[in-house]
């Protein structure tokens, strides 16, 4: 039964995203997967040059890390958004509600899922496309595979901490607070003690890696014997969202220059309504809190020759600020529009406006707490511009290439390559910018400030298009 229901999963999440990705794109995405493999190891040398073999081991399992805690923010504080959105396809995790399962057995199998899924769909053509590139690189190809196999344990325990987190928030905001700050405290000891055991088995071949697999699907673990039941209490009657809208609409006439302001307000009341406000923030927060954490610690625990200033983190945040435009885009099922005289371009302008007007305050939030660890309150307003600037820049573009359905888009591999090849070399520019701060002050806040005036006037043409790219699309 078990392996049925894994099987049954696998081929409902192939079959969700390969509906609203191209089908071709979609298959496409692991060979996408597959050359970048190939090109991060053929230019391995001359990535790392300069820097210290440890710390680019340390970077490598940090961003698998972070990556599995994206992919399991999506996968697990959404999944009361796929019921809601596609629950006439009758998802297989509905199944306790009308089957004698229980719901710790299907989420436990919806874990599992998610690994199978992600190992198979993007692990085995970066192993492919990482072995192809040991021929024209100083890597061979067992010490590939081993690092290989240490990096997906670290996918796993960023995979399972969000399912922990996910799990523990269904019984109360502080369990999720509590539990998340436990497991800081436990990234820190690792840190501390050189590393998380897969790193130290790489590097050494002790402890076992069994151990890092122990370590690393404990806590889905701990979330699979804690998940339950969830349903969110409905506000009461008397908050009167139908009474609000008149407020709400007044107080959202600034926005007419870029969208409808009509629409504007009800998507900022269905914000409301539909609670997403705490899910955007946990799924946005649990990532970057790692992140505070990890600048904070290699500030003052570890001594790297490399540091990542607040202008550096203020490029990654706001690359992070898709996330919450995708969270907009998985509040309700858009297909009631289609009875209404708007059209598409109409619904993704009011979400952008929406995602600058009430989103800002999460990764400004974040960027405080990060300047203030760091001892760089000095730089705070221009990590914030620039933040900004790159937040409005890949957003707009995002939204842009993927309208209203951005997360399964992306599966798309035309599109994710085209989304690549706009978003990443700007970041480059903006990292390298960033770590020079110091050398050449002058010269790099006029560079800096440019760079980001150019992104925003990019901003601007990519809001214009939106309307020529939608035009034609329909809501169902």
């Amino acid at each position: 039964m078990n392996r049925l229901l894994l099987w049954r999963m696998l081929q409902e999440e192939v079959r969700l995203n390969s509906s609203f990705a191209s089908r071709r794109g979609f298959w496409l995405f692991p060979l996408l997967v597959a050359g970048a493999g190939l090109l991060a190891t053929v230019l391995a040398a001359e990535l790392t040059t300069g820097v210290p073999y440890r710390d680019v081991l340390v970077g490598l399992h940090f961003s698998f890390l972070f990556y599995g805690l994206f992919t399991g923010g999506l996968a697990f504080f959404g999944s009361d958004f796929l019921e809601r959105i596609f629950g006439h396809y009758a998802l297989v995790t509905n199944l306790p509600e009308t089957q004698p399962l229980s719901y710790q057995r299907v989420m436990g199998i919806y874990f599992c899922k998610e690994l199978a899924f992600y190992a198979l769909f993007t692990f085995v053509p970066l192993i492919f496309g990482a072995l192809l590139g040991t021929s024209w690189s100083f890597i061979a190809p067992e010490r590939m595979l081993w690092l290989l196999a240490s990096l997906l344990p670290s996918f796993c325990a960023g995979l399972a901490a969000a399912f922990l987190v996910a799990s523990l928030y269904r019984r109360s905001l502080y369990w999720a607070i509590t539990g998340g700050g436990a497991m800081l405290l436990m990234l820190g000891a690792m840190l501390a003690n050189g590393g998380p055991p897969q790193l130290v088995w790489y590097l050494d071949g002790s402890p076992p890696l069994l151990l890092a697999w122990g370590l690393a699907l404990l806590p889905a673990l701990v979330a699979t014997l804690l998940v339950g039941e969830f349903h969110e209490q409905a506000l009461p009657p008397a908050q009167g969202y139908r009474e609000e809208y008149a407020g709400m609409l007044a107080s959202s006439e600034w926005s007419h220059r870029w969208a409808i302001p009509a629409i504007v307000a009800k998507e900022r009341l269905d914000l409301q309504r539909s609670r997403t406000g705490i899910k955007m923030l946990f799924s946005f927060a649990v990532p970057l809190t790692m992140l505070v954490f990890v600048n904070w610690f290699l500030d003052r625990g570890l001594p790297l020759e490399i540091e990542f200033n607040t202008i550096f983190w203020g490029v990654m945040v706001g690359f992070f600020g898709t996330m919450l435009y995708s969270w907009l885009n998985t509040m309700d099922d858009s297909e009631f529009y289609a009875t209404l005289p708007i059209q598409v371009p109409d619904l993704v302008r009011a979400r952008l406006v929406l995602f600058a007007a009430v989103t800002w305050w999460i990764p400004a939030l974040f960027m405080g707490l990060i300047a203030l660890l760091s001892g760089e309150l000095r730089l705070l307003p221009l990590a914030i511009f620039v933040m900004a600037a790159v937040g409005l820049y890949v957003v707009s573009y995002t939204a842009w290439i993927t309208g209203l359905r951005t997360n399964s888009s992306l599966y798309d591999a035309t599109i994710f390559a085209r989304f690549f090849l706009v978003s990443v070399p700007p970041m480059v520019l903006l990292t390298i910018l960033s770590m020079a701060l110091e050398q050449a002050l002058p010269m790099v806040l006029v560079a800096l400030s440019f760079s980001c005036l150019v992104l925003l006037l990019a901003t601007q043409f990519f809001y214009g298009r939106i309307q020529h790219r939608w035009a034609g699309e329909e809501f169902d």
